[in-house]
């Protein structure tokens, strides 16, 4: 059962959390802070699935270039993980998908470090990492902790 809450938590971190923020200075009304969250990067995507049309290039393409993709590719990978989690309570298929949860666990922690590594290198002083990036690596990495316990036969 925790195969299949753990990888949407980590949906829900991504698209609910905020994950970056940066201080935005305009000519009226000062400076301010802008928080992000991974539903803003990858908005048009989600939007273009929802509709039918699976595809991440054009109109459907994720905001910000590789860091886009990688959150794209987290959510998508924790979602197949999920479903297949709920398949994966049966006895036989348990441990199969077991490979797909610890595989979606890599994904995520090396979506969300790539992420991070890039958010933090070179940047204003007024931006930040959020607590939704550390809580979307840390359910990374109990996905991937889960997924093993799993392939053990736990």
């Amino acid at each position: 059962m925790i195969r299949i809450i753990l990888p949407l938590a980590v949906i829900a971190a991504l698209l609910f959390a905020p994950i970056f923020s940066e201080t935005v200075k305009g000519s009226d009304l000062g400076a301010r802070t802008d928080t992000l969250t991974g539903y803003d990067y990858i908005a048009n995507t989600v939007d273009c699935w929802r509709n039918g049309t699976y595809s991440i290039a054009g109109d459907c393409k994720p905001k910000g270039e590789l860091k886009g993709l990688a959150i794209f590719a987290a959510v998508f990978v924790s979602a197949v993980a999920g479903v297949l989690g709920v398949i994966g309570l049966l006895p036989v298929i348990g441990r199969l998908t077991s490979f797909i949860t610890t595989l979606a666990g890599v994904i995520v922690i090396a979506a969300i470090g790539y992420y991070a590594l890039t958010q933090m290198g070179g940047g204003d002083d007024g931006e930040s990492l959020q607590w939704g990036t550390y809580l979307a690596g840390g359910g990374g990495l109990l996905t991937l902790i889960s997924g093993l316990a799993g392939i053990r036969g736990r």
